[in-house]
């Protein structure tokens, strides 16, 4: 029996057929009985579980028109099938062998698969079948409906008798050369291309005088093996430093710059690529001849291969980087770029002042106390967030941030030894002490950083086995702590008393604070874990005794936090980590003329009549920026925009002409399996693809859990068979499927991220990144921040979450859980779940507008709401699909000339306007020559008249004057009301007023 003839289908069908992806061709004569006997070599691992469909006929979109009802599966393996069917006419039979269907969500659907019990054909049919005169038919060849769905030819498994072959002596290991083109796919089967390979030991290709090459030497173990190694050498033996050649599985660099070493284990019958390169710009001559030498720690046996390369005079830009089917961008994972100890604008140098031990940084100053920890927090910034020399400082904690501890019950002071400041470039500065309490040894290293970060590292030492306890405790003046978010609390007043266990969800944050200053606490797993309560640090948890507790003393006038272990044994010579976060907020002044004169026009790219944002209408509406989604033709590869950069360069072009910005849509969480390094990522096992289920953006009405491990696309379920997180999916502007996989939060996948940012605004010219959730943590986003300031003037970058109090994503609060990144943004854009008709004004005030942090922030649920938004300056966002108001209210400040004016919100104490009823807000913007626009929005139950006070010497106001309501677009009809008489207030309404003079 000969094999398949392997190739792409003329005509692509459609992938919403039905018939799946992959078919056979079949020359059948006529006949009520045909047998087929196919040698399919198939990658899917049951597929006895899985029926077929045959068509023939006419085609029209690249399929048969007509079906075969009667099937019958005489044999079906993983190499051959063996198929009798009713063939009603001489000619060519397609055979599809793996239909399916898609229930669920678009953007995270299921796959399931047709069942052989799902065929029908006729019982007659059936029990003719023994007795019959059986014709045969020619299984000619393989088809893939694209090319991109074929598993030609590197998923083309070897049958056993082959592999058996192959690997067949007493070595631990065979080695072997492969081409960047032919990326290794099947991490347990050898694909049967390597059959037909004269030479398996040597590489031989032609490659360009300054290309980043890459290549694989692939291992195939027929023995456990550990700690893998691939080196480097000439052909006379001299060995090649890792900066001129390098294994990508073995050698790196991390997300902190410093070299990493990795030691990859492969168990017995695993065949692993090892990905190479090596940068030809540091070597000269016509040719280059590498011997790679592959060893593992725990056989004594080395193996080698050749690459033979022939090296032109070209020279490409970028190393290659601007070919993704080079591969070349697999030195992307090993970049530093963004990495730096200087500070980044705004902020200041980090300054030390050993006459009082104090740490001074933008708006905020540190008293330094026991352990490095603060003793005093100063905050110079008004209720505006606003440097204002006119204000006295606030000094918020009523005692010093102490770390309490315990003795068998017994409290013990923290004596300190030894205390020094080392200077750590302009970013930042630390504390480094060493002290005793009881019987133990304290060393800790507290680090204050330019934006308001402050990590604490505390390592405990025993000097004797007994009964310990800690905690840490944050005491702070209720003038300051006026609001509270975390602890698996929404944003909000503080109550009088909050507890959090860790086993509750996300949780292990805290931000507690005002307008004027707050802290965040945050209780650290014992390294660097942005993310979440899991898992839990050892003695944070201490297996279940740990517990964070904020306390409301109004009598006292102070709000109490304690991060508390619980009591545990230490034995003596034992080492434990006490780590934990502190942000004092606020991070900057609000940039108040920029959220008043640069606005953005963000259309959502799927269901949308309007998928490329029209230019025309940006300009049309007065918005400033333009931000392209994820999933529109621009941009249809989520987080990997690299695909159809040269598209996207020509719209922002196009943009450019026009005077506007362009920014997209581009993360790391999730990532497209358009990805041309994907099978390169896959070699690296867990290290940038996640394997557990994923939780993804469900704010859909369709979705309200989140699905079994088993969702994802039909590519994800047959090329990815030996399993991945599968996460969002999107529709391509020609019926394709983009199909994302999770991707862990902290991998050299960031290092890639960054330098791609960099080269997107290089090459293509964007202005800056929508962040649509975020996948890493704060040092990335500082390092993207560099990156955009560095490389070009204007760009910006605004996050959008999703509400996260929610029980699958653990009850978090969004703000707080991403208040580490808001140092490095322009602006938020708080959409989903944010439900401005139902939230408190305390709530908008701590989740939603970003001022309490130096930000401004849009409205997005339901379009939110004009009147409550404007209390803080917020609008709808111009051109999403869920509607608002934007460009009305937009002209209503441009009219008023809102540039001018100081927004006095209704937390201010200088606020000139109030109300008679405490669920009736009121905010004021007040111009130089006393033009003032009061926005006043209501909470209270139902219709009524209020009465709305004014400050009239505050406002320097000497005669009449009204309440002139403009007409806006879509908020209110025009009137006028007396200044001293009632104003009509309907549920949920409000009022925006000029204050005009009789």
């Amino acid at each position: 029996m000969s094999e398949l003839i392997y190739r792409v289908a003329d005509q692509k069908w459609d992938m919403k057929s039905r018939l799946g992806n992959h078919r056979i061709i079949v020359d059948a004569p006529a006949g009520e009985y045909v047998k087929v006997t196919i040698p399919w070599r198939r990658r899917d691992l049951d597929p006895q579980s899985i029926g077929i469909k045959i068509a023939y006929g006419e085609r029209e979109n690249g399929a048969g028109l007509n079906f075969v009802n009667n099937i019958f599966i005489e044999k079906c393996d993983r190499f051959e099938g063996v198929i009798l069917f009713e063939a009603p006419i001489d000619g060519e039979y397609e055979i599809y062998y793996m239909p399916y269907t898609m229930p669920g969500d678009w953007y995270f659907p299921i796959v399931d698969y047709m069942k052989p019990d799902q065929m029908s054909p006729d019982a007659s049919w059936l029990e003719g079948i023994g007795s019959a005169d059986v014709k045969q038919a020619n299984a000619v060849a393989y088809e893939a409906r694209v090319a991109f769905d074929s598993f030609y030819p590197m998923e083309i498994p070897m049958n056993s008798c082959e592999a058996e072959k192959f690997i067949e002596g007493d070595e631990p290991f065979k080695v072997l050369a492969e081409s960047r083109l032919n990326s290794v796919r099947m991490k347990f089967e050898l694909p049967t291309m390597w059959l037909e390979r004269r030479e398996l030991l040597c590489l031989n290709d032609v490659a360009c005088k300054n290309e980043h090459y890459v290549f694989q030497v692939v291992v195939i173990a027929k023995e456990d093996l550990c700690d893998l190694k691939v080196r480097f050498f000439d052909k006379i033996g001299n060995e090649f430093p890792i900066d001129k050649v390098i294994c990508f599985n073995t050698d790196g660099v991390d997300t902190y710059g410093k070299p990493m070493v990795l030691h990859p284990n492969v168990n017995k019958g695993s065949i692993q690529p090892m990905w190479c390169g090596v940068k030809l710009e540091e070597f000269e001559g016509e040719s280059l001849d590498i011997v790679a030498r592959v060893s593992a720690s725990n056989v004594e046996y080395t193996s080698s291969v050749n690459i033979h390369l022939d090296i032109n005079d070209e020279i490409l830009p970028d190393n290659g980087d601007c070919d993704l089917w080079r591969l070349s961008r697999l030195f992307w994972l090993n970049s530093d770029h963004g990495i730096s100890n200087e500070v980044l604008k705004p902020y200041i140098p980090v300054e030390y002042s050993d006459e009082d031990n104090t740490v001074s940084i933008l708006g905020r100053r540190f008293a330094v106390g026991e352990l490095g920890l603060p003793c005093q927090i100063t905050s110079f910034y008004d209720d505006c967030c606003e440097l204002n020399d006119g204000v006295e400082p606030l000094n918020i904690l009523t005692k010093p941030i102490t770390l309490d501890i315990t003795q068998n019950k017994v409290k013990k002071s923290v004596c300190t030894l030894e205390s020094k400041w080392v200077q750590d470039g302009t970013q930042q500065g630390s504390v480094m002490s060493r002290a005793k309490a009881g019987d133990l040894e304290l060393e800790s290293h507290v680090t204050y950083e330019a934006d308001g970060h402050i990590d604490c590292m505390i390592n405990i030492k025993a000097l004797k086995t007994d009964k310990y306890s800690f905690d840490l405790n944050v005491t702070m003046s209720n003038i300051a702590a006026r609001y509270m978010m975390g602890m698996c609390r929404e944003g909000g007043d503080i109550p009088s008393y909050v507890e959090y266990n860790w086993n509750e969800g996300d949780g292990n944050s805290v931000w507690f604070g005002g307008t004027r200053a707050g802290v965040q606490i945050k209780p650290m797993q014992e390294y660097e874990h942005w993310r979440g309560a899991y898992p839990h640090p050892k003695l944070w948890y201490n297996d279940g005794k740990g517990k964070m507790k904020l306390h409301r003393d109004q009598n006292k006038g102070i709000t109490e936090f304690d991060a508390v272990t619980g009591e545990l044994v230490l034995e003596e010579g034992q080492s434990e980590i006490l780590h934990f976060h502190m942000i004092v907020t606020p991070f900057h002044p609000i940039d108040y003329k920029t959220h008043w004169t640069e606005h953005y026009y963000h259309k959502n790219s799927w269901n949308s009549n309007e998928p490329i944002p029209n230019l025309d209408n940006a300009v049309k509406y007065g918005t400033s920026i333009v931000i392209l989604h994820q999933g529109g033709p621009l941009n249809e590869n989520i987080n990997y925009p690299f695909v159809v950069a040269p598209k996207l360069k020509e719209e922002v072009t196009k943009a450019h002409n026009m005077g506007l910005r362009y920014k997209i849509y581009y993360t790391v969480r999730e990532l497209s399996n358009y990805t041309a390094e994907i099978w390169a990522l896959r070699s690296l096992g867990d290290e940038i693809y996640r394997t557990g289920k994923m939780n993804i953006a469900d704010f859909f009405e369709a979705t309200k859990k989140q699905r079994s491990n088993k969702a994802g696309g039909p590519w994800l379920v047959e090329h990815l068979v030996e399993g991945c997180a599968p996460a969002w999916h999107q529709y391509l502007q020609d019926g394709e499927y983009d199909c994302a996989i999770g991707t862990q939060n902290k991998s050299r996948w960031h290092n890639y991220y960054i330098k791609g940012l960099d080269w997107l605004i290089r090459n293509v010219g964007i202005d800056g990144l929508y962040l649509d959730g975020m996948g890493y943590d704060r040092h990335t986003m500082r390092r993207m921040r560099r990156t955009l300031d560095n490389a070009k003037d204007g760009c910006n970058i605004d996050i959008h979450n999703g509400n996260e109090h929610a029980p699958h994503y653990g009850m978090g609060v969004s703000s707080s859980i991403y208040l580490e990144h808001f140092p490095y943004a322009d602006s938020l854009w708080n959409g989903e779940g944010f439900d401005c008709e139902n939230s408190s004004p305390d709530n908008f005030l701590t989740e939603m507008c970003g001022i309490p942090f130096g930000l401004m922030g849009e409205m997005l649920e339901k379009g939110g709401n004009p009147y409550r938004g404007m209390l803080y300056g917020m609008t709808a966002r111009c051109g999403w699909s869920q509607g608002g108001v934007s460009y009305p209210i937009w002209k209503v400040w441009n009219e008023f000339g809102i540039t001018e004016a100081k927004m006095l919100g209704y937390w201010h104490p200088d606020c000139p306007v109030s109300t008679e009823n405490e669920q009736i807000k009121a905010t004021a913007y007040v111009k130089p020559n006393g033009d003032t626009m009061i926005c006043v929005a209501s909470w209270f139950g139902y219709d009524k008249e209020f009465r709305i006070f004014l400050n009239k010497e505050a406002l320097g106001i000497t005669g009449e004057c009204e309440f002139y309501a403009p007409a806006i677009e879509g908020v209110q009809e025009e009137a006028s009301f007396d200044v001293d008489g009632y104003v009509p207030f309907s549920p949920r309404k409000g009022w925006i007023f000029l204050l005009r003079k009789k």
